[in-house]
C-alpha cells in the first residue's frame, strides 16, 4: 500500500512538456528566439536610461549590427541571457518581446552545414509560429 502511494504521488507530478516558452524578437525583420530557460532578465531602455551598469561585465551581441552594419541607437530593451559557453550575453533590439508557447512539434533542428554558413553562428533550431491572424512567420532559436 505504502508503494502505491508513492507510485500514484510519482504518477500526478509527471508533466509531458508539449512546447516550449520561447521570448520572441525581431531585428531587421527576422525573428528570434531564446528559451525561457535561458533568459535572466530583460532591461527595458526606460528603467536603463543612459546608466549602462546593468549591463557591465556582460557580452553584448549586436544582431541588429551584424545584419545591418548599423548598431542600434536607441534600443527598446536589452535581453540578458545565459548563452551556449554559459556566459550572461546581452542583445540590445528595438521592439518589445514576447513570450510565445511554440508546439514542439513546430521546432526543427537547423542543419550542420546550414549552422556552419552561418555568420553569426548562434542560430541552433527554427521554428514555425502562428500569430492571432493565423499568419505564419519563422524563428530563428538561439543556441544551446
Amino acid at each position: 500500500m505504502f508503494a502505491n502511494t508513492l507510485s500514484n504521488k510519482w504518477v500526478e507530478t509527471i508533466t509531458l512538456v508539449t512546447t516550449l516558452d520561447l521570448i520572441v524578437f525581431e531585428v531587421d525583420r527576422i525573428g528570434f528566439g531564446i528559451p525561457m530557460t535561458k533568459i535572466d532578465r530583460i532591461i527595458s531602455s526606460v528603467f536603463l536610461g543612459e546608466d549602462y551598469s546593468l549591463t557591465q561585465n556582460v557580452d553584448i551581441l549586436d544582431l541588429h549590427y551584424h545584419l545591418t552594419g548599423e548598431s542600434i541607437v536607441s534600443p527598446t530593451s536589452i535581453v540578458l541571457w545565459i548563452d551556449a559557453h554559459q556566459q550572461l550575453a546581452a542583445i540590445p533590439i528595438e521592439t518589445v518581446p514576447v513570450m510565445v508557447s511554440v508546439p514542439l512539434d513546430r521546432i526543427r533542428t537547423l542543419p550542420s552545414d546550414f549552422r556552419q554558413q552561418d555568420q553569426l553562428g548562434i542560430a541552433s533550431h527554427i521554428a514555425i509560429i502562428t500569430d492571432d491572424e493565423n499568419t505564419e512567420s519563422t524563428i530563428f532559436i538561439l543556441a544551446d
